[in-house]
């Protein structure tokens, strides 16, 4: 470009302006032609052109005199020699955005390395930069991206020719905002910004609900459960209006999806066609699956991801939407309790009266990789032969069982010494049993021991001389001990004594037990004890109408109470949560634990006995947690064992030691803890609240100032709660309960979920005994809601600044039930 005359043409410029040529006509002649003079300007050596002068298009007309100066415009033009003034502008555009007004949303993802880079990009924005006018502005595009938490996939290190085109990808690794500025070089003082904006991306597979927030995001599956494609469009209002297709597809990895992104829907009638339409999570709800199964493999397992292809091509491509984890989006389980693939072989072998064992294992189980080993422990007056349905069922799944001869009688010292011995012989002689078949075969890493009675206290107790009298094995040792289950066990040990300490540890018990039966005029049968005590993971299955001996084939039937559910039934329940369980603990199957960490109500393994009354806890490991309330410390009422601040409004509020004061179940006014037997002797101190409504809206409300306030990097909020029994109001009530819980954020913002969408607090099994009425020991279940819930139900709400968490009583339906008296323990907040 032309920018400046030389001096003497400006000179010439000057002095022309100050004085205007005389123009002289002969009159006298009619053959003179008439003459100008000649006055020098910028077009004097530009004849038919254009030029540019400080800013400015100059137009020069064939005799080389100035026709017209146009001045560019400062920040949107720029002049162009031989053309004049040129916008100089820049195109931007994000993948699939519809509403430029609203920030494009990026998913929060690992931070990028030279590893997963490739895969990435599939998580990220697509931005396609060019110039709007290559053909005539030259010079440079250059970009940069400003934030705290993004990355910017740039192949181009923010620099093109402005003839080129380029596609950056916009990446977050942490919740935040950017601002992607481009500009052209030639015009520096215009660029163009396009804002992002980043947070999690809850799991898009679902199951519809009626209440807020019309969705429940998870990630296991019943076979034949209707699945649910649930979007949040005030997560992702920029693409609000745009059709998408969503795909199920057989999961694939990250490098199987890098390799080929193809989408091949599995599911029936499928790919299934949406368009994001505003109203949250209820208008945007898009059944993938119903009816008809998904494929299921020889274990009754199917994996998938679920991928919202916006692109309408059949492949997964960067702008695209799924949650993309290194597992499979969401799994679909057949039904637990039928047979599984694998057939089986027993057989008994024996190194004495004390070691003798009966093995059950697949009969391929030469073929197969090492497996982990199952120990099942039986009680008094039992037999290590009483355990078949069991031994074969995870033996059909792949798993080694060995049951063993156990010695219960003299107490519990003696039964887990016959555990501890017979798991380090048989580890010691596997290898030359069965002509060898097992040998190399088992792993004893992972071992899972499983005890009834007092084999169950005996598992517990073994485990504490390991850890904490350094009784010592040849074979293993603790951190071999992958899981720790008691059915029904005993407990003459105080939890000094029986103690599951680190093992992730697992409760099996029936509610019409009539040996073990966990009320509490004895201290000897009150089994929930242990799981107090655990210090891992603490998961419990507890059965209405379950008695004693229903967990072997043999026992006598002692159950004591109404709508007994009997063998049958309550061995496919013990074969579906004990391969659950296996497969979780041992195998590292996560989806499994699913059937212990959601409430039972909500969701139980396939085809159970439709009227068995399940109450389920989940307690995670603390490692996996921060407390708001565990009731252990501060024992004021109004002061959580975190610190916060605690106001309630609900009435006869006392916070103590679960544990019932008179061993009579009869409710009374002077024992508030009536029914508790979580806590009882020396070395319990398990403490929570208990309180009451009645027909009238109340509230416990923990103020979080002096605690997280953030909880954008937690992923649940748990509680566990159980209806007191024999009291008036559970009598009253007489049914299953509920309430809600909401967050409020600094602003006042409030969101609300109901707990029935996730399952209810059981009513005491009605059993009679122990003091007048009916009614049985105070049984706890899990309620655990998804805190990218919370945001479905109320897009408002800043998870980034909660003020306070609240429990809400006596709300009409759906919120909650009118009355109740509960206790509760262990608010949580987990990762």
């Amino acid at each position: 470009m032309r920018k400046n005359p030389s001096a003497f043409v400006f000179a010439v410029m000057v002095a022309a302006c100050q004085s205007k040529p005389e123009t002289n006509t002969d009159t006298d002649t009619d053959t003179a032609a008439p003459t100008t003079s000649s006055v020098p300007d910028e077009c004097d050596d530009f004849p038919a052109q254009v030029i540019c002068l400080d800013g400015s298009a100059v137009e020069c007309d064939g005799a080389g005199d100035v026709v017209a100066s146009v001045e560019c415009a400062e920040a949107a033009e720029v002049c162009v020699e031989g053309t004049g003034c040129a916008t100089c502008g820049v195109s931007v555009e994000v993948a699939h955005v519809e509403r430029d007004e609203s920030p494009a949303f990026v998913a929060v993802r690992p931070p990028l390395s030279a590893e997963n880079r490739d895969w990435e990009r599939y998580h990220s924005r697509p931005v396609t930069i060019q110039t709007t006018n290559p053909d005539v502005v030259r010079g440079a595009i250059e970009w940069s991206l400003t934030a705290d938490g993004f990355e910017l996939m740039d192949d181009f290190e923010g620099r093109i020719d402005a003839t080129e085109t380029a596609t950056v990808y916009v990446h977050a690794s942490a919740s935040g905002s950017a601002s992607l500025a481009v500009r052209h070089t030639e015009c520096p003082d215009q660029s163009v910004s396009v804002e992002f904006r980043s947070g999690p991306q809850p799991p898009l597979s679902s199951r519809w609900r009626i209440t807020t927030p019309y969705v429940e995001r998870v990630t296991s599956f019943n076979a034949r459960e209707t699945i649910t494609a649930g979007v949040n469009s005030d997560r992702h209002a920029d693409r609000i209006g745009l059709r998408y297709d969503a795909y199920v597809v057989e999961a694939k990895t990250p490098d199987e999806w890098v390799e080929d992104p193809t989408l091949v829907d599995v599911s029936f009638g499928g790919p299934h066609q949406a368009r994001l339409a505003s109203g949250g999570s209820v208008e945007n709800r898009t059944t993938v699956s119903s009816g008809e199964p998904l494929p299921l493999n020889a274990y009754g397992i199917g994996e998938f991801d679920l991928v919202l292809d916006f692109d309408l091509n059949g492949q997964l491509d960067p702008g695209d939407i799924m949650l993309g984890t290194d597992s499979a989006d969401f799994t679909v389980m057949g039904n637990l309790h039928d047979p599984g693939p694998l057939a089986t072989e027993q057989f008994e072998h024996s190194g004495g009266v004390w070691y003798t064992q009966r093995v059950y294992y697949p009969t391929d189980i030469e073929s197969m990789e090492p497996t982990p080993l199952v120990v099942i422990s039986h009680g008094n007056g039992h037999n290590y032969t009483w355990y078949n349905y069991l031994g074969h069922h995870l033996a059909s799944y792949g798993y080694v069982v060995m049951a063993h001869t156990n010695l219960t009688q003299p107490g519990i010292e003696t039964a887990s010494t016959t555990t501890l011995v017979n798991t380090d012989y048989f580890l010691e002689v596997a290898d030359t049993l069965v002509g060898g078949a097992l040998a190399g075969r088992i792993d004893g890493n992972r071992i899972v021991w499983i005890g009834h009675s007092r084999g169950g206290e005996g598992v517990a107790r073994a485990y504490d001389r390991m850890v904490d009298e350094g009784y010592t094995n040849d074979n293993y040792s603790p951190e071999d001990i992958v899981l720790i289950s008691s059915i029904a066990p005993t407990t003459f040990y105080t939890v000094e004594y029986s103690n599951p300490h680190d093992a992730p540890y697992h409760l099996f018990a029936g509610a019409a037990d009539g040996d073990v039966h966990g009320a509490p005029w004895s201290t000897n049968v009150q089994y929930f004890r242990l799981t107090s005590a655990a210090e891992s993971a603490v998961q419990t299955t507890y059965l209405h109408g379950v008695g004693h001996n229903e967990f072997n084939c043999c026992g006598f039937d002692d159950a004591t109470g109404p709508d007994l559910l009997g063998r049958d039934a309550t061995q496919d329940i013990a074969k579906a949560y004990y391969l659950a369980l296996v497969r979780y603990y041992a195998s590292g199957h996560e989806p499994s634990l699913d059937y212990l960490k959601r409430n039972a109500d909500s969701f139980r393994p396939r085809e159970l006995a439709s009227d068995a009354v399940i109450a389920n806890e989940y307690r995670p490991d603390p490692s996996e947690t921060v407390p708001v309330d565990t009731f252990q410390s501060n024992p004021e009422v109004d002061v959580a064992s975190s610190g916060a601040a605690v106001t309630y409004t609900v009435d006869a509020v006392t916070e103590d030691w679960l544990a019932d004061g008179n061993g009579s179940l009869a409710s009374a006014s002077f024992e508030p803890m009536n029914g508790m037997t979580q806590a009882c002797c020396a070395g319990d101190t398990n403490r929570g609240l208990v309180f009451e409504w009645y027909e009238d809206t109340a509230n416990i409300r923990w103020d979080l100032a002096d605690g997280p306030q953030d909880l954008r990097e937690f992923t649940w909020l748990s509680v566990r709660a159980a209806q007191l029994t024999r009291h008036d109001i559970t009598y009253e009530l007489n049914r299953a309960l509920f309430f809600s819980i909401s967050l409020i954020d600094g602003a006042g913002t409030t969101a609300t979920i109901a707990t029935n969408a996730h399952g209810h607090i059981t009513h005491p099994y009605r059993r009679t005994g122990f003091g007048d009425g009916y009614g049985w020991s105070n049984e706890f279940s899990t309620i655990r809601l998804r805190l990218l819930d919370f945001y479905d139900a109320e897009p408002a709400l800043d998870l980034t600044a909660i003020d306070s968490i609240q429990f809400n009583f006596g709300e009409p339906y759906p919120l909650g039930t009118p009355i109740g008296r509960i206790g509760i323990d262990d608010v949580l907040l987990e990762y």
